[in-house]
């Protein structure tokens, strides 16, 4: 029963997501902000809002069975992508609210390093969300849009957002498209800051259940929030083949006794 209502409760905000129902970014200026993916190369770069509030995202994480989010490209990231230069292309997932404690969800490659001090991480929230605010300002009615370098909604500029979302974490957020499978996909954590003082953030890692929750774009350039490795159809097919080759097998040792 746990797995059915995960599933149905996933399906419900998968849903959601495909409608575009909230084409803005919600920043999480009164907390609650919503997790939206950034592409980019040194040209330009591709933000959607994937219209999942960081309470929704928690809630599904906490439900019985296996986390499975996934976002198939749609014609605004396939355009994108048509004119991007693939070998240097970045990509990231995150989300921010502002009240405490505050919290910073983001992909992530490097998360033993020391946590930052609470100022510092919202300040980092604080980039998170003036970014959001520049993108809301271009996505007009849709739930994602693509920029050139020169725009304020950039996602590559490194001293607004970027790689460390403003240069201020202490670690890289973005992946490559290298990162295309549960096993080498990024991670996914949450950073909470409950004072304003010097006290050390809070970095906690996604689990469901004891597995990890990995970020990754498939083959297809379908991004993915999993907690297991999900076959490919690829897979499934040869599984099918391997299975069916051993029905033969055993069906001819089966004519020779």
């Amino acid at each position: 029963m746990k797995f059915s209502l995960k599933t149905l409760a996933a399906a419900a905000v998968m849903v959601v997501a495909a409608s575009g129902a909230n084409a803005a970014i919600d920043a999480g200026a009164t907390g609650n902000g919503e997790l939206f993916f950034n592409v980019w190369d040194a040209s330009g770069s591709y933000t959607r809002d994937l219209n999942i509030t960081i309470n929704s995202f928690e809630a599904l994480v906490a439900a019985g069975g296996s986390l499975d989010l996934s976002f198939t490209q749609n014609a605004t990231f396939a355009t994108f992508l048509a004119g991007a230069d693939l070998a240097t292309l970045k990509w990231n997932v995150v989300a921010a609210d502002a009240v405490n404690p505050l919290r910073i969800l983001t992909t992530y490659t490097a998360p033993e390093v020391a946590p930052l001090k609470d100022s510092v991480t919202k300040a980092a929230s604080t980039s998170v969300r003036n970014f959001a605010s520049e993108v809301n300002k271009v996505i007009g009615g849709n739930d994602s849009v693509a920029v050139t370098s020169g725009s304020a909604a950039y996602a590559g500029a490194n001293g607004v957002f970027g790689v460390k979302l403003g240069d201020i974490l202490n670690f890289e957020t973005t992946g490559s498209l290298a990162n295309n499978s549960f096993a080498s996909g990024l991670g996914f954590m949450r950073i909470d800051a409950k004072t304003t003082g010097t006290a050390a953030s809070a970095y906690n890692e996604y689990m469901d259940g004891t597995s990890v929750v990995n970020v990754y774009l498939d083959s297809s350039k379908t991004l993915h929030i999993a907690a297991a490795a999900v076959p490919e159809p690829e897979s499934y097919a040869m599984l099918l083949a391997g299975l069916g080759m051993i029905g033969f097998m055993a069906g001819r040792r089966n004519k020779r006794a």
